[in-house]
């Protein structure tokens, strides 16, 4: 499975700090807001099957899921 670990961020806006309305990976918001700082408590990883088998281990995993870990199917 690929997984992608996605959090919110503290980024500058004009002139000010606020927060990201969406999470983002590292690498995608280093490219616009290399002075980001990451909010640890929002991280929220994103599964990503690669083979049919898992696909099926995957479906099962998401109905009994944590909040914390989704499933994109």
């Amino acid at each position: 499975m690929v997984t992608e670990d996605v959090f919110y961020w503290r980024i500058q806006w004009a002139g000010r700090w606020m927060l990201t309305t969406r999470k983002f990976e590292e690498r995608e918001i280093r490219q616009e807001h290399p002075e980001a700082i990451r909010v640890d408590d929002s991280r929220l990883t994103i599964l990503t099957p690669e083979n049919p088998q898992e696909r099926l281990e995957a479906s099962a995993a998401a109905a009994h899921g944590s909040p914390d870990v989704q499933y994109r199917l």
